[in-house]
């Protein structure tokens, strides 16, 4: 499938409850409610009636009875996926199985797929429960127009798990070579959406299409002005300029106004971006990256960090782990904990987004240059810096000078043994 998808997921009928097990232990807990009774005085009349006590009172009692009464059944949701993709859910509708979402959606599609699922789950403490499936055939989909319905929700055994569950749908698809925004032709410009006269790009992004955006390509995390390479000729007659890629991140970081959002395998707070400075340092170029975020969220800039969570490392009471993979994941939650994320609104008509994508993680053993100086520079540069599980941590320079000997013998070693390949 290869187009827009404009689909509307509206209600559900006859869904189970999933909640039976959930509704048994609640009544387990709360069971002596049922059986309460206001206390009698000697002659068999109620307390309160008796004394014309506090009516309010004991409706509001009576209330939290019918409260807990009340029959606990599934909290729906629905899920739009293709293999290996989630493309769209709904939101959790709580006690319903009968809900009504009425969602809209507008996907673009580029899928290799066979059929289009349709996911209804329920949102349970314990995690989501799948109830059943709606499958749709892409072919059914893909011959355009609208098609829509009540469609038969299938468990697990391949049965509806009620008679009668069913999830109703409507949907449009207008594929790809259908669609006008991506027919424009005009000369000397391929067709497609590079020939809109509006040029507007792709549609319904979350980031539009604006004026004056540019990208710059970066080989490592830092070029030096010394270095010889040959320059790389581009069209037009320009040559390509090295960037350096960590110390225009460290300047980014500093010159964010509203938000900074870190997205990354692997986050290290110990590590400096600028150390070796081609320009002068801004204020705050000279902290580690922890204490640069925790600078610029105490200014107001709105700062979030996603990191890959390591399973093997654990930091709880007395048990402590690096991990396997030691990404710092555990030290980083531990070093921004408490710390201050304050997020504020500026009214301004002129934004500017920068976005650094690539595997240079912001963490120990990626900084480099093109030279990839390995041994060298340890005590200075790539102090406290140095990542590799072979060696001991904390080796200073004269073990260095020892180590790059050994490096260069490896070297020549395997350069022999490549000759004595070649010769049979």
């Amino acid at each position: 499938m290869h187009g827009d998808l404009h689909l509307t997921i509206k209600e559900a009928r006859n869904l189970p409850n999933m909640d039976l097990v959930t509704e048994h232990l609640r009544r387990c807990f709360t069971g002596c409610d049922s059986c309460y009774r206001l206390p009698q005085n000697p002659s068999g009349a109620n307390t309160d009636t008796e004394s014309g006590g506090d009516k309010d009172h004991r409706d509001g009692r009576d209330m939290k009875i019918r409260r807990h009464r009340r029959i606990i059944t599934s909290d729906p949701y629905v899920t739009v996926c293709v293999p290996q993709a989630t493309l769209a859910r709904t939101r959790v509708i709580p006690n319903a199985q009968d809900p009504k979402w009425n969602e809209k959606f507008h996907i673009p599609m580029a899928h290799p797929a066979a059929h289009l699922e349709f996911h209804v789950k329920d949102n349970d403490i314990f995690g989501a429960q799948l109830i059943g499936k709606v499958l749709i055939q892409t072919e059914e989909i893909a011959a355009g127009g609208s098609i829509g319905g009540w469609y038969p929700v299938i468990g697990a055994n391949g049965e509806p798990p009620k008679p009668g569950t069913a999830l109703r749908l409507e949907m449009t698809f207008t594929p790809c070579d259908k669609n006008p925004l991506y027919q424009h032709v005009r000369e000397g410009i391929p067709p497609g959406i590079a020939a809109d006269p509006e040029h507007e790009g792709v549609r319904h992004t979350y980031f539009s299409l604006r004026k004056g955006s540019a990208v710059q390509l970066y080989q490592d995390a830092h070029f030096k002005e010394d270095s010889k390479f040959p320059e790389i000729q581009l069209d037009g007659g320009k040559v390509y300029e090295h960037g350096k890629c960590w110390e225009d991140m460290c300047h980014a970081i500093i010159e964010a106004h509203h938000m900074i959002y870190i997205v990354g395998w692997s986050v290290y707070q110990q590590v400096k971006l600028i150390r070796e400075p081609t320009r002068p340092l801004p204020r705050g170029g000279d902290l580690t990256l922890g204490e640069l975020l925790k600078y610029k969220s105490e200014e107001g800039v709105r700062v979030l960090l996603l990191v890959w969570d390591d399973k093997t490392s654990h930091d709880k009471f007395m048990f402590q782990t690096a991990g396997v993979m030691q990404t710092h994941d555990e030290e980083l939650k531990k070093f921004f904990k408490n710390s201050s994320v304050i997020y504020t609104q500026a009214s301004r008509n002129y934004r500017k987004i920068t976005a650094f994508l690539g595997g240079l993680d912001l963490c120990d053993g990626r900084y480099d240059t093109p030279e990839h100086r390995l041994f060298h520079d340890l005590d200075t540069v790539f102090r406290d810096d140095y990542h590799n599980p072979t060696f001991p941590v904390g080796w200073d320079s004269d073990r260095s000078v020892a180590i790059y000997p050994i490096a260069e013998a490896l070297m020549e070693t395997n350069i022999a043994v490549n000759k004595t390949l070649d010769i049979y």
